[in-house]
């Protein structure tokens, strides 16, 4: 399954409207912000149509799977559907079992869960994590109008003016490129994102920079920024791009006309049942694009292209300028 998918789901007093562009989508909040509201108009209107009092336009097929039924796993009930949007009530807690995660990894559907709870078993995006926001009278309308508001839009989360240590969850090429960027810091690797808020301990008090995969960051990012604030925050920066394969593919190094029209719109082109993050998705675009050139790419170790001065300035012009070295403005 691939696309971005939008809904409007109507009743006499709200309406609802919103738009999946990932296979992974969280709606966090508190009680009362219409989470509940949502999933019940979704599915009345699926159990019993415009009999519910709601309508529900949807250019894609969806299922709303609220509690056990009786007799029946979630597996039975899940298992059958194709090419669908699954939303997921929360206290449903199959869905933080190894069993499920394989199932949302493999299964080809879109997922949109109702959950206050990081899912560390699963790879999501910082930018698909929502609160639902309610504006009264919006666009003229005469009922409640919801939309969903990202979470965590405001990235990269810079406040330092100097680095002295980078952190990275890569180990193998993104963590040897910042090595090269980043020529008179620490560069450490977290051996992965459960290692992160460790790391970041351990080097306090030097001024840090913490860069990871914003595309499978999402179950980290709220206890990560917590940990920062915990502490003294200007002497942190937390930058999150999509991932070290999308800022290659963005800056230019790798040449092909494909990529372009690939990066403008990645949900028309990643299918979730090959790619359960955009993170997959983008290194082994890259790899597919360079395999039979001269420089190919390799997750694991990157060669002297990549490293060179000129493919350095290049994917440096993809970082935010408050990152960009003043040694590496200079060559």
């Amino acid at each position: 399954m691939k696309g971005t998918y939008r809904f409007r789901v109507g009743s006499k007093r709200s309406v609802f409207e919103f738009t999946i562009r990932r296979n992974i989508t969280i709606i966090k909040g508190d009680s009362g912000t219409g989470k509940t509201t949502l999933l019940n108009m979704l599915y009345e209107y699926l159990r019993i149509g415009r009999e519910s009092g709601f309508s529900v336009d949807a250019s894609v097929s969806y299922y709303v799977y609220m509690r056990r039924e009786v007799g029946r796993e979630w597996n039975e009930v899940l298992g059958k559907l194709s090419n669908t949007v699954i939303f997921i009530e929360e206290n449903n807690e199959f869905i933080f079992t190894e069993e499920f995660a394989s199932y949302v990894m493999t299964s080809g559907n879109y997922f949109v869960f109702v959950n206050r709870t990081p899912m560390h078993m699963l790879p999501y995006s910082i930018h698909e994590i929502y609160e639902i926001v309610t504006t009264a009278g919006h666009r003229g309308l005469k009922e409640t109008y919801h939309e969903f508001k990202e979470l965590y839009s405001n990235f990269p989360l810079i406040m330092i003016d100097e680095v002295g240590t980078v952190i990275t969850e890569d180990s193998n090429s993104g963590m040897e490129f910042m090595e090269k960027v980043y020529s008179r810091c620490d560069v450490v690797s977290s051996g992965g994102n459960t290692g992160i808020i460790r790391t970041i301990e351990e080097k306090l008090p030097d001024n840090i920079l913490v860069v990871s995969d914003g595309a499978a960051f999402g179950a980290y990012i709220e206890e990560t920024i917590s940990t920062i604030r915990s502490h003294n925050e200007s002497r942190i920066a937390l930058w999150l791009p999509e991932s070290f394969e999308y800022l290659v593919l963005k800056s230019g190094v790798v040449k092909s006309g494909h990529i372009d029209e690939v990066l403008s719109d990645p949900s028309e082109w990643i299918d979730s049942a090959q790619f359960g993050s955009w993170e997959r998705f983008f290194t082994d675009f890259l790899m597919e694009l360079t395999r039979d050139s001269e420089h190919p790419y390799s997750k694991k170790r990157l060669s002297v292209f990549y490293l060179s001065d000129s493919s350095v300035l290049k994917i440096l012009n993809t970082f935010p300028a408050e990152l960009i070295p003043e040694s590496m403005l200079n060559r």
